[in-house]
């Protein structure tokens, strides 16, 4: 896992892009495991962690009307706190994570779950994914494939 980081982080330094991130499932994971790194202050702007519906709407700006239509495991709410939080930060690329890592069923939607929303230079992508594992494998893999989602935008956009 380290050197997929150290490999973003090279790619980021390189680019001159900065990056941000809102977390809900993950709970401020990807941020804690970027900055455990020397020299990400020069790119990573900061983090939201929008655990609970009521800092996504406040916070967010998320429409409550969205929420209650999709849940908040749903492309619709990767996109939007993806996309908010890299206006509200001033980053260049943002990436949001929403899902259920378990124990059990939320939302009628099963345990792993996972949407995963970037917004590079403007532009927003989400993707969805099914992890296996209990609820802290489960979130150290979605925070791995950020970063790998990341590395992609990165390394084709060059």
């Amino acid at each position: 896992m380290n050197n997929q980081i150290n490999k973003v982080i090279e790619l980021l330094k390189e680019s001159k892009l900065t990056l941000s991130s809102c977390e809900s499932l993950t709970g401020g994971l990807f941020a804690s495991t970027i900055t455990s790194f020397s020299g990400v202050s020069s790119f990573f702007k900061g983090a939201l962690v929008t655990y609970q519906n009521e800092v996504k709407e406040n916070l967010l700006k998320i429409p409550v009307d969205l929420i209650n239509t999709h849940g908040v495991v749903s492309k619709e709410i990767a996109y939007q706190m993806c996309e908010k939080t890299s206006k509200l930060l001033s980053s260049d690329i943002c990436i949001s994570f929403t899902g259920n890592a378990g124990p059990i069923a939320m939302e009628n939607k099963e345990v792993g779950l996972v949407y995963i929303g970037i917004c590079y230079l403007n532009k927003v992508e989400v993707y969805e994914y099914h992890f296996k594992g209990d609820r802290n494998s489960i979130r150290e893999q979605v925070v791995l494939e950020g970063f790998k989602i990341i590395e992609k935008k990165l390394v084709k956009n060059q």
